[in-house]
C-alpha cells in the first residue's frame, strides 16, 4: 500500500502532481475542497473583523444583511451578488449560508467612489 500524497508537499511543488497515482486524485480533490471551505471561513472571519473595527468608537454596529438586503443596498441583482463571493464584505457563516457586512458594504462603496466612476 502506498502512502497518500501530502497536500502540503504538492502545494510547495505542484510538479509533483504528475507522480500522484490516478486512484489517489479523488481523495486529494476532496482534501483540497475541505481546505477551501476552511480558508473561506477564515477569510470571512478576518473580513468581518476588519470591517468591524472602524476605530471611531461610535456609530451603528455592523449588521449582517441577507442577499436581498445587500442587493438592494448596492443596487444590483441577487445573482450579481452571488456570483461574486470574493467581495470583501461577504461573510460565509456556514456551508450554504452567506451574509453581507453592512459596514463592509459602506467601506467598499466609499473606496469605489474614491477611485472614480464605476
Amino acid at each position: 500500500m502506498t502512502a497518500r500524497p501530502d497536500l502540503t508537499a504538492l502545494l510547495a511543488n505542484p510538479a509533483g502532481i504528475d507522480a500522484v497515482p490516478a486512484a489517489e486524485v479523488p481523495a486529494l480533490l476532496a482534501m483540497v475542497a475541505a481546505e477551501q471551505v476552511r480558508l473561506a471561513a477564515l477569510q470571512g472571519a478576518l473580513a468581518a473583523r476588519l470591517v468591524g473595527s472602524n476605530g471611531n468608537g461610535h456609530g451603528e454596529p455592523d449588521r449582517l444583511l441577507t442577499v436581498d438586503e445587500a442587493a438592494e443596498r448596492l443596487g444590483v441583482t441577487k445573482d450579481w451578488l452571488r456570483r461574486r463571493p470574493e467581495l470583501p464584505f461577504v461573510v460565509k457563516c456556514s456551508e450554504g449560508v452567506v451574509r453581507y457586512s453592512s459596514r463592509g458594504i459602506e467601506h467598499w462603496i466609499a473606496a469605489r467612489l474614491r477611485r472614480g466612476p464605476c
